[in-house]
């Protein structure tokens, strides 16, 4: 055997004592899994990584093996022991569903009952129930009717439209934001993804306060990164905990994502607060992904990202909940310059451009359409009132909310499924709400989506109240 051949022979034996030791490893994993099962202890534990990292990174430096090199294994390691864990847990169980799954079911349920002529009181969406202002319509009808709009666009977004609000934001947050820091996007949810694509790399981990959103978590799942929940409670009236994130920012956390105000909460992050928490980014240097869609739904103003001139962020808003444009797929994202090049890549990859003429309608709405989206939302900040007063009629908790149009109660019957209890309330009492499981480990808690006529909330109510007093 040649010399070259040897060492070949030899690095194939290693393979296999590697391979063979990773096994070993690997069971291990399951063992502490069945340990944690029967304490009751979640799989995650990432203060049991950050031990294990700091040993792999110490080892390697000790043995001079590259410590970039040594930590990308730990991460691959803890993926796949995270991954057999769940597999062991779940064996013979069906196969869990993803929180979004969970939210889209029973918006699909209830489209379908809708079809089939049935009348749905409708908590499940997060839609205003108000049509666009006037002004954009007869905006939309005009631009078809002067200019054949059937080429393509810059992705980045039309200039008038990026230029406008440039100058509202500049005024409204008191800092200077150039129209090139600015990408229209198809939605505030393919902002969230575009963000996500652009700067989550596989394995790298995103804080996700909860309850939350779940088109977070699908995003970061989709990069094959990892959601590192931190989750806050109804009894300590969602707020959130510092210690707990400050904890995962030091183990190296890519990004943080902050929705204020709140979906499903209606919590509002308050100014102090929020500033601590980008404090906290910036000694980290943690980019931070501010989701401020609510924020005209509130009142009194809530903070914002923009507020804090911090260059490592991605600011997110969207034409939808405030104009009534949720069908128009219209939204924007505020950057540094660096970045919304990096962003603009992504749409321009995956749709192109968002359509001239839908821009050119949300910039009339931004023009002309403020009277209307003023009026709308202390419309549905009155039916939010409402419906927390017929909430306190029934055997639910909830906190009052801050902002949006939330709001999130909790049963206290025992062995509350809110996945079982959504379908069964939209099947016997005609009334859609979102199961908790869709924005975290909340099994006792729904969703109320307040975009509904005001007159059909206190009867929806009472069902709900029903439902929940005959649960077993």
């Amino acid at each position: 055997m040649s010399e070259l051949e040897e060492y070949r022979h030899q690095i194939r034996e290693i393979d296999q004592r590697v391979l063979t030791l990773i096994k070993d490893r690997l069971n291990i994993g399951i063992k502490l899994s069945e340990i944690k099962h029967s304490l009751g202890l979640p799989i995650i534990d990432t203060d049991a990584e950050q031990a294990a990292m700091d040993n792999l990174v110490r080892t390697s430096a000790a043995l001079g093996v590259d410590i970039s090199f040594a930590r990308q294994l730990g991460e691959l390691l803890i993926e796949k022991t995270i991954e057999i864990q769940n597999n062991h847990r779940s064996a013979g169980q069906p196969a869990k569903k993803s929180k979004d799954q969970n939210l889209k079911e029973i918006i699909e349920l209830t489209q379908a009952m809708l079809v089939d002529g049935k009348k749905i009181a409708r908590f499940e969406i997060g839609e205003p129930n108000f049509p666009p202002p006037q002004p954009v319509i007869r905006e939309l009808t005009t631009v078809f009717k002067k200019k054949k709009i059937i080429g393509y666009g810059a992705a980045v977004g039309l200039p008038e439209l990026r230029k406008k609000l440039a100058v509202e934001l500049s005024n409204e947050h008191h800092v200077r934001i150039d129209p090139d820091q600015i990408v229209i996007t198809p939605g505030a949810r393919f902002a969230i993804f575009a963000t996500v694509m652009s700067f989550v790399s596989e394995l790298e981990r995103v804080v996700i306060p909860q309850p939350a959103f779940p088109a977070y978590e699908e995003c970061v799942s989709l990069t094959h990164g990892r959601a590192i929940p931190v989750a806050a409670s109804l009894d300590n009236n969602w707020e959130l905990n510092f210690s707990k994130i400050e904890a995962e920012l030091r183990k190296g956390a890519r990004m943080i994502v902050l929705n204020s105000p709140n979906n499903p909460t209606g919590k509002v992050i308050s100014k102090d607060k929020f500033h601590d928490l980008v404090e906290l980014a910036r000694k980290h240097d943690t980019l931070v992904l501010s989701d401020e869609v609510y924020e005209r739904y509130v009142h009194s103003k809530a903070p914002s990202i923009l507020d804090e001139e911090y260059t490592n962020s991605i600011y997110v808003n969207s034409f939808s909940k405030r104009f009534g444009l949720t069908g128009w797929r219209i939204a924007y994202l505020v950057t540094s310059k660096e970045y919304a090049k990096r962003i603009r890549r992504i749409i321009h990859t995956a749709v192109t451009c968002v359509p001239e003429f839908i821009q050119r309608a949300a910039l009339i709405a931004l023009k002309q359409g403020e009277s209307d989206a003023e009026r709308n939302r202390r419309s549905i900040l009155r039916k939010v009132d409402l419906t927390c007063r017929e909430l306190s009629k029934i055997d639910v908790e909830f906190y009052k909310p801050d902002g949006a149009f939330y709001v999130f109660p909790r049963s206290n019957k025992p062995n509350f499924d809110s996945v079982k209890f959504a379908t069964k309330l939209l099947k016997e009492q005609h009334v859609s709400v979102v199961p908790g499981e869709s924005f975290g480990n909340y099994p006792a808690f729904f969703r109320l989506a307040v975009s509904l006529p005001e007159a059909q909330i206190p009867n929806a109510i009472r069902s709900i109240g029903k439902a929940v007093e005959h649960w077993s």
